[in-house]
């Protein structure tokens, strides 16, 4: 090899190494960005519920006009007063998951006179776990912004919400009925059968 081929093998071998170190350090970098807009975010946000699953005893909102109660019972959840349904534990215990970190990114600077529709709120959401009961009251829709105006009892500070956040209430007592498996059917028959034979 020519001492000009070993010159310009050397100086192309020290431009890739310069470009992959650039191409380390950008994704270095941009990692590190991100990482920091988490983390900002994170901070930004406002807790609005925090409770666990199992330490809920009680929960109640209102649905399309008709309110929906819950109360714990041993370890199943039922409807209150409703003792004919059977609610599935696992869906209902995810809804409780999904309602126990509600979080906000945005404290609306109420202005003097506005009321943003908690004289007559959409919503009313009252959780009772083991550390006492909360609620959330929910507002009137800022329809320019898609979100909903929302309040706690333990503050008069008004945040805005995902859309979302108000529909994870938009259950019926129903949307958690347990669905009849075979093998329930199947049980239900064998005890009906056990009934008629002693009948006999």
């Amino acid at each position: 090899m020519q001492k000009k081929q070993i010159i310009q093998f050397s100086v192309l071998l020290l431009a890739i190494l310069a470009l992959a170190g650039a191409y380390f350090g950008i994704r270095s970098y941009n990692r590190k960005q991100e990482e920091q807009k988490k983390q900002q975010e994170a901070a930004a946000e406002i807790t609005l519920t925090s409770f666990q699953p199992d330490s809920v005893t009680a929960i109640s909102y209102d649905y399309n006009g008709t309110e929906y109660a819950y109360t714990k019972e041993g370890d199943d959840w039922k409807e209150t007063g409703n003792t004919e349904l059977t609610l599935d534990q696992d869906a209902f215990s995810e809804f409780l998951k999904t309602t126990g970190s509600i979080t906000s990114d945005t404290q609306v600077q109420a202005q003097e006179g506005e009321d943003y529709g908690f004289e007559e709120p959409l919503r009313v959401v009252t959780i009772t776990t083991t550390s006492g009961t909360s609620s959330l009251t929910f507002g009137m829709k800022n329809e320019m912004l898609g979100q909903y105006y929302v309040k706690t009892s333990e503050s008069s500070k008004i945040y805005l919400v995902e859309p979302e956040v108000y529909t994870a209430f938009d259950k019926t007592a129903e949307d958690f009925e347990k669905e009849e498996t075979d093998t329930d059917a199947d049980s239900e028959t064998d005890t009906d059968s056990e009934t008629d034979t002693q009948a006999d």
